[in-house]
């Protein structure tokens, strides 16, 4: 079973993704205040040993694979699986996030 983490790629912090659902937007999770940023800009979901993220808001969320190209609009309210090395970005230019895996079975 994997657990996943998200590293801002900006400097900052490693955030640690619990089973389940997570809010995630501007609020004390991320440390975002930017009021661009909703309070509920998407969901992350553990489910399975996988993670994946679904934008609710309005504005969109961004994403890029592993080390390929740039950010893409991820479409509202549809899931997009996320794997160890994928990028998300809240704001086309800021507060974005690397997925880290880590398998729990090797521990």
């Amino acid at each position: 079973m994997a657990e996943y983490q998200l590293e801002a790629t900006e400097g900052g912090g490693i955030y640690s993704i619990p089973q389940g659902e997570t809010m995630i937007g501007r609020g004390p999770f991320l440390g975002i205040a930017d009021k661009k940023v909703s309070r509920n800009h998407a969901i992350l979901e553990v489910v399975d040993g996988k993670l994946r993220i679904k934008p609710i808001h309005v504005n969109p969320c961004f994403y890029q694979a592993s080390h390929k190209g740039t950010f893409v609009p991820l479409e509202k309210d549809e899931w997009c699986l996320l794997h160890d090395g994928d990028c998300i970005s809240l704001l086309p230019d800021k507060y974005s996030f690397r997925v880290i895996a880590q398998d729990a079975t090797l521990r």
